[in-house]
């Protein structure tokens, strides 16, 4: 795949600011209260979990995208379902 040079540069980019984001959600997982850790921690996951796919685009290598979006996968299903049951309205 021919990826132009300014492009393959700004999903770098992209790859440091998401790395970026994922250092600053380690502080509130690590200080979350017993009870509320799951989301926090989703968050974190999510962002780490999420820097590879620019980073894996700007090099051309599509084969290795699946497996850089197989662990994502099992975070962003969770992170669906924790926000499907938190939409749904409780038994009276």
């Amino acid at each position: 795949m021919d990826i132009p040079l300014a492009l393959r540069w700004l999903l770098l980019a992209l790859a440091l600011v998401q790395l970026g984001y994922a250092v600053r959600a380690l502080r509130p997982a690590l200080r979350a209260e017993p009870g509320h850790r799951t989301g926090p921690w989703l968050t974190f996951g999510d962002r780490l979990l999420s820097a590879p796919v620019p980073a894996v685009l700007a090099l051309g290598r599509i084969d290795l995208l699946v497996y850089v979006l197989l662990p994502l996968g099992p975070v962003l299903g969770w992170q669906l379902v924790r926000g499907l049951r938190s939409r749904r309205p409780e038994p009276a």
